[in-house]
């Protein structure tokens, strides 16, 4: 029983979790039983809305990777009339600024907001940036400064990691059912990417506006999936931050920080539309702050005094996972601009009289994707997949990029470099292994980051594992700040797709090692 503090009310009882930390007893309690419930399909009801919220995500971000960089770089009236240089370093910016101000996110969901609190508005505003996006531009300029600031509004992460980091304090560390519910993300995730590419795509050849509203409404919904539900599916899990600052500090550094963001936003983008600032001067910029930002956040948390014993041995298992990241992130971008590119002008995309829209291509990656989630669901709950471990799961899914990489680039590009238009069986092919063969790597990854996570770290902890993919994001910025046309960009396919290959051998080699430290006690 509590026992009775001074001032007549009881003090929690205390007791150690499986982390070995000092915690309340009936917290401990609740966590247990969310943790022991199997009512949504053998997880717990979280995991449900947790999904349920991937499913729109994915619809808010399929809808707007579509039509983005065409609508970047298509002549004005169609588009806003960048080169294809400038749309591809647009892109990558924001896309390093979503990871980078990644932190922010995750701090606030952590010590501000809470994970779940931090899913609603996180939402909202990504919701209300898309819908910025979606506003007819009446000039050039003004188009510009709305799609730039609608871009970097969206791409603020004010939710950080929580979607992973509620799915994972959801499990035990040991718990097996942990990569499944990161799968049946992923499922979503791909059922959303199969129904919507083609809808806002093939939408995005009479106006792109129409693209940007579905995604706006889509990121609305989200945060209304996790908001409405609360405590019936998650308990207190997330409601508070792990480690919550006081009202002084909450006060100073929770809006302020937003706010600042927002000003930086609009500042960048005056300067843009001004020509006060070239796009090369401010990708320069921003891959620069990404490789600080990210050291000076890994330095952080490594050499933080509330990671000792068992938690700290375990996050060296992180460091391989980093560098998996990176390179991971080096071929993200490419895919969401010079693939894309690749798609819009060097793949035939005439079936008869019928033109398919390049974004409507997003839809087989999706279709793919699904088929793979439903096999790998499916088969690590048998005999064999349950032996297959996390770390087999890495080196395997992230061989296939490699592998994928080289079966589209080497027979067109490299084999047959005047070729107008190639076959869209090439793209197939790549598709095929790039989303089937290499998905147990995303699976794997994220599982094995909230299994290193330390306690106080959980958000921040996914927030580190995105943040290594945007060092490798900061790298194209610089690359494609000297390659300018889609012909130079083309041969990077062929390097990181060997770079992938040779890193997936290492892992391999070292994958014993790498998972004792995960599992050490």
């Amino acid at each position: 029983m509590a026992a009775p503090t001074e001032n007549g009310g009881e003090q929690p009882d205390i007791v150690v979790d499986e982390s070995g930390l000092k915690v309340d007893r009936r917290q401990e309690e609740e966590l247990n039983q969310l943790r022991a419930d199997r009512s949504f399909f053998g997880y717990p009801k979280g995991i449900g809305a947790l999904a349920a919220g991937n499913f729109f995500n994915s619809i808010c971000w399929a809808s707007y990777g579509a039509v983005t960089i065409y609508y970047l770089y298509k002549p004005w009236t169609q588009g806003l009339g960048f080169s294809q240089g400038e749309a591809a370093q647009l892109i990558a910016i924001v896309a390093a600024i979503n990871s980078m101000f990644g932190i922010v996110g995750s701090w606030l969901a952590d010590r501000v907001f809470g994970a779940r609190k931090a899913l609603v508005i996180g939402n909202i505003v990504k919701g209300l940036s898309c819908g910025l996006l979606a506003i007819p531009a009446f000039s050039v300029s003004q188009g510009r400064v709305m799609a730039i600031v609608g871009m970097i509004l969206m791409n603020l992460p004010i939710m950080g990691a929580s979607n992973a980091s509620l799915t994972g304090m959801l499990f035990h560390r040991k718990d097996n059912r942990r990569d499944g519910a990161f799968a049946i993300h992923a499922i979503a995730n791909n059922i959303a990417g199969f129904i919507t590419p083609i809808i806002s795509a093939q939408l995005g050849l009479l106006n792109y506006h129409y693209g940007f509203a579905i995604g706006a409404v889509a990121a609305l919904i989200y945060a209304a999936i996790i908001g409405v539900p609360g405590n019936r599916f998650f308990g207190s899990l997330g409601s508070k931050p792990s480690r919550p600052l006081n009202s002084q500090e909450r006060k100073r550094y929770g809006w302020g920080a937003l706010g600042v963001l927002v000003v930086i936003g609009l500042f960048i983008a005056i300067l843009l539309v001004t020509h006060k600032i070239s796009v090369n001067a401010l990708a320069n910029t921003v891959s620069s702050c990404t490789f600080v930002v990210a050291i000076a956040f890994f330095l952080v948390i490594w050499r933080s005094k509330r990671i000792v014993g068992v938690e700290r041995r375990r996050l060296k298992a992180f460091v391989p996972i980093v560098i998996m990241q990176i390179v991971a992130g080096v071929d993200y971008a490419i895919q969401g601009t010079t693939l894309l590119m690749f798609l819009d002008q060097r793949i035939n995309r005439k079936f008869g009289s019928i033109e398919i829209a390049p974004g409507s291509f997003n839809t087989l990656v999706g279709i793919i994707a699904m088929l793979a989630g439903i096999f790998f669901s499916w088969f690590w709950l048998t005999d064999t997949g349950k032996r297959w471990k996390s770390t087999n799961r890495l080196w395997f899914g992230f061989a296939f990029f490699g592998i994928s990489n080289l079966l589209l680039i080497v027979p067109t590009v490299v084999l047959n470099p005047h070729t107008a238009r190639y076959s869209v069986l090439w793209l197939l092919l790549y598709y095929v292994v790039s989303n089937f063969g290499g998905f147990p790597y995303g699976v794997a990854a994220n599982s094995t980051v909230a299994a290193i996570a330390p306690k106080s770290y959980e958000t921040q902890m996914q927030t580190a594992f995105t943040l290594s993919a945007a060092i490798g994001t900061a790298i194209m910025l610089l690359v494609y700040g000297k390659l300018t046309t889609l012909d130079q960009q083309l041969p990077l396919m062929l390097i990181i797709g060997i770079i992938e290959i040779v890193v997936a051998v290492a892992v391999m080699l070292f994958r014993g090692k790498i998972d004792a430290t995960v599992m050490s006690d």
